[in-house]
């Protein structure tokens, strides 16, 4: 009885121990601390105003601001909220900072009934940061390179 009783507690205490490291990890990738405000921008217009929206907020002061090409962008985001329905959330998965004035960040953007993936390219001006490119995917491995997995 006093070896099960040892089990239990042991096991608990594991639980505890891997269960405190999942929470904080799950929280870093949660935080947006640096997450350049400009694809927060986005993501809060499309959450209240739609993938237009969100494609304008993104594309704002870049090289590409106000090209019907990437306006068109929206299109694959419509599409996306037919299979997948609303958008909800998003997730951080990684940031790169490739020089102190190129970053880019993967994102998860959670649907109702499944996540698109995310890759934005940012760099780094005196009015802040821009976007320079930005690609989604239903296909992780088409967004997130192996070298990050």
């Amino acid at each position: 009885m006093h070896t099960r009783k040892r089990f239990y507690t042991l096991a608990v205490g594991f639980l505890l121990l891997t269960a405190g490291q999942y929470v904080s990890a799950v929280a870093q990738t949660r935080a947006p601390d640096d997450l350049p405000k400009i694809i927060l921008s986005g993501l809060e217009a499309y959450k209240a105003e739609g993938p237009d929206a969100a494609i304008k907020a993104w594309i704002k002061g870049s090289p590409v601001d106000g090209s019907k090409e990437a306006l068109a962008q929206a299109n694959i985001l419509r599409q996306i909220q037919d299979f997948y329905g609303t958008y909800k959330t998003f997730e951080v998965i990684r940031t790169r900072n490739l020089s102190p004035n190129v970053r880019v960040v993967y994102l998860a953007l959670d649907f109702e009934k499944g996540p698109l993936f995310a890759k934005f390219a940012l760099y780094q001006t005196a009015q802040g940061w821009i976007l320079t490119s930005f690609n989604f995917n239903t296909k992780d491995e088409l967004i997130i390179p192996p070298s990050l997995e």
